[in-house]
């Protein structure tokens, strides 16, 4: 009996190829039905995120079910083998049992030490026990490796300093204003970073938002998104009294935003501090702002600038993040090689 893992991430295939495997959460339960039908693997449970698509099942004829396996991704992805087999990885054990215990516990993330995979991993086992596609095995494999990632976040410190940028400006903010309940943000622009950035403002108790763009209509979609309200791009400068942080993200290809209108706008507001994140390549919002008493800007450059160093700090704890994973994979099959002795294995 053996456990082993397909799929690809963000690390071996482009979004072009992941989002054309990837598996919604709805749809899971009816394709783990196919493999069952098709007796691919004997226990399986699918996990698809944003970053990775990846099946892992159990087998006596571990190569049969990861042939099927293959054939099964190609029919669902309308794609020929040959245009991702080259972005699988295909390991099995004990190297399938070190990876998943690596991926729950966030070291093969896009953003290292990051938390939300925990849930992620737990929520498609929990989908794939309740609809009865798991076993003792992966039982016992997923539980333990849920307890895994537990135990690295506990006794390591891969989790220290922000490294999302979304994150970063958050902690930025609450540094100038000490929390971010009932401060009022702006976003100028409707860009991914910038929505994201807008997104974990609101988790942290900001007030709706107020979206502006040369596109009132994309204003109107993502100010819905937020709960906030759309104004058109030319009367948002008739808000900026009350903003308490503005976030600029368009694709214009200069400054949009310069020194004097910033001066004018803190004599309207009493000098009361604004907090400037300019997420824009080119730039969107002129540098000598920052000479500006009570204005604190920040860029790309300068939030990219602390991931980097909070990436570095946990990296230093990789090797002993690996050196739990490594003991906990050893347990774990020295378990199932007690448990499925050759003398166990007609049970099964």
């Amino acid at each position: 009996m053996e456990i082993a893992v397909v799929g690809l991430s963000h690390k071996t295939a482009p979004i072009e190829i992941r989002e054309k495997l990837s598996i919604p959460n709805h749809k899971a339960p009816d394709l783990m039905k196919i493999f069952e039908a098709r007796n691919i693997f004997q226990e399986r449970v699918l996990l698809s995120t944003c970053n990775r698509t990846e099946i892992y099942g159990v087998a006596k004829d571990i190569d049969r079910s990861l042939k099927l396996a293959k054939e099964f991704l190609c029919e669902y992805s309308k794609l020929e083998l040959s245009a991702f087999e080259d972005k699988l990885y295909v390991l099995k054990q004990p190297d399938s049992i070190e990876h998943l215990f690596s991926v729950v516990s966030g070291l093969d993330s896009m953003v290292l030490g990051e938390t939300e995979i925990t849930g992620q991993v737990k929520d498609a086992y929990l989908l794939a026990q309740q609809n009865q596609q798991t076993g003792k095995v992966l039982n016992n494999l997923f539980q333990r490796s849920l307890k895994v990632a537990k135990n690295v976040r506990t006794n390591t410190e891969i989790g220290i300093g922000r490294v999302g940028l979304a994150s970063i400006a958050v902690d930025l903010a609450e540094k100038i204003f000490e929390s971010l309940k009932n401060i009022r943000v702006m976003v100028i622009g409707t860009g991914e970073i910038s929505t994201q950035v807008a997104k974990a403002m609101v988790s942290k108790g900001a007030l709706s938002m107020i979206v502006s763009s040369r596109h009132l209509e994309r204003a109107e979609m993502l100010a819905a998104e937020l709960g906030g309200e759309a104004v058109s791009y030319e009367h948002y400068e008739q808000r900026i009294k009350n903003v308490d942080i503005l976030i600029a993200s368009t694709l214009a290809p200069k400054v949009l935003i310069h020194e004097a209108q910033v001066r004018a706008w803190m004599k309207l507001r009493h000098q009361r501090p604004l907090f400037l994140i300019d997420i824009a390549v080119p730039r969107n919002i002129d540098m000598a702002v920052e000479k500006l008493d009570n204005v604190y800007l920040y860029n790309i450059d300068d939030l990219q600038a602390i991931t980097h160093k909070n990436r570095a700090l946990r990296e230093g704890q990789l090797e002993q993040c690996w050196g739990l994973i490594k003991n906990q994979r050893q347990h774990f099959t020295d378990w199932l090689l007690k448990e499925f002795a050759p003398k166990k294995i007609a049970e099964f």
